[in-house]
């Protein structure tokens, strides 16, 4: 099974690129999908080898479902060894602007999101982008719609 992991900062469009990309592929064969930060919702907190283990379940039963590929979101920390790492990057504005709609409630509705009703100082903080080296593809998401970027995924990791 080919583990597509789709990284990047805070608020740049991971979830919402790694469903596009999910639907484009389940269209041609068996796909799993998994929002690392939806499946790993614990009190207290979850730790890496807590994440570790709750994403080794789901990825387990997507395999013996026969899914082909898994697509998933979430925080780099937490990458698998044989993942192929998609990197979405943004501008330092374009992050601002996403964390404050994020924000006032505005934007993708996301569970649990905690960044619904802080001050927009704190928010401006959250935008700190960052650079990951090793990435086998870096795809810049300002000012493209959601279709776009998960094309070019698509036919980066699968061919088209």
């Amino acid at each position: 099974m080919t583990v597509l992991w789709i990284g990047g900062p805070r608020a740049v469009g991971k979830s919402t690129v790694g469903w596009e990309v999910f639907t484009r592929l389940s269209a041609r064969t068996r796909t799993g999908y998994v929002d690392l930060a939806q499946i790993t919702f614990a009190t207290p907190p979850l730790d890496a080898a807590g994440r570790a283990r709750r994403f080794d379940a789901v990825r387990r039963v997507y395999r013996e479902a026969g899914a082909r590929h898994l697509v998933v979101t979430g925080g780099h920390e937490d990458v698998v060894p044989e993942a192929r790492l998609c990197w979405l990057a943004a501008t330092h504005d374009q992050l601002v602007a996403r964390l404050l709609l994020r924000g006032a409630g505005r934007g993708p509705a996301i569970p649990g999101d905690d960044l619904r009703g802080l001050a927009g100082e704190e928010l401006r903080r959250l935008a700190a982008p960052t650079v990951v080296v090793d990435a086998d593809l870096l795809v810049a998401t300002d000012g493209r719609p959601v279709g776009e970027i998960a094309a070019e995924i698509v036919d980066h990791f699968f061919g088209g």
